[in-house]
C-alpha cells in the first residue's frame, strides 16, 4: 500500500475530488486502485490513509476484521491516477452547442502554478469555443478531474471502462 499524502496526492486523486466525480454520477467501477482509511478514532484524527489495488482489498479487509481494536474504522473509495483519467476523457470531442457543432482534441496547458486541461474546440467555419469545456486547478489530476465532471454533466460522458486498455 501507498500511503496518500501531500505529494501523492499529485498522484492518486484524494476523496474531496473522488466524492465530486461520484456525486456528478461518473462510473468509477473500472478503478483499480482505492483509497483506504485505517484509522483510530474519528476521521481526521490521527488517519491513516493508503491507497492499494484493487486486488488488495480482501485482504485489507481481513487485516480488518482480525484486529484487536474494536475502535479500528475502515472504508474505502475507489480513485484514478492522472494516466487513468487521460484514458477516461475522450481523446476528441463532437459536440453541438447553442445548435452550431464543434469539433476539438483534448489538450493539457502547464502555467507554472497552475494546470489547464481544456478541448480546443472550433466550429466548420474555424471559430474557437475553448472556454465551454475547460478547466484549471494547481495539479494536473485536478484539472482533469475537472473537466471529466464537466463532460460528464453536459452529455459528452468518458470512454467507458478503462480497465480494458
Amino acid at each position: 500500500m501507498i500511503e496518500l499524502n501531500k505529494k501523492t496526492q499529485q498522484d492518486f486523486l484524494n476523496r474531496e475530488w473522488v466524492q465530486k466525480l461520484l456525486d456528478a454520477g461518473v462510473d468509477m467501477s473500472d478503478a483499480k486502485y482505492y483509497i483506504c482509511s485505517l484509522t483510530y478514532g474519528k476521521i481526521g484524527e490521527g488517519e491513516n490513509i493508503q491507497v492499494a489495488l484493487k486486488s488488495e482489498l480482501p485482504f485489507i479487509k481481513n487485516s480488518i476484521n482480525n484486529a484487536l481494536s474494536a475502535h479500528l474504522f475502515n472504508w474505502c473509495l475507489p480513485t484514478y491516477t492522472v494516466s487513468e483519467l487521460l484514458y477516461k476523457l475522450h481523446e476528441w470531442i463532437y459536440p453541438t452547442i447553442n445548435g452550431e457543432e464543434y469539433s476539438g482534441g483534448l489538450k493539457i496547458l502547464k502555467d507554472a502554478p497552475f494546470y489547464f486541461a481544456y478541448y480546443d474546440l472550433k466550429n466548420r467555419e474555424g471559430k474557437e469555443k475553448t472556454t465551454e469545456f475547460y478547466a484549471e486547478a494547481e495539479y494536473p489530476i485536478e484539472s482533469l478531474a475537472s473537466l471529466l465532471i464537466q463532460c460528464h454533466q453536459k452529455g459528452i460522458g468518458d470512454t467507458g471502462n478503462i480497465s480494458d486498455k
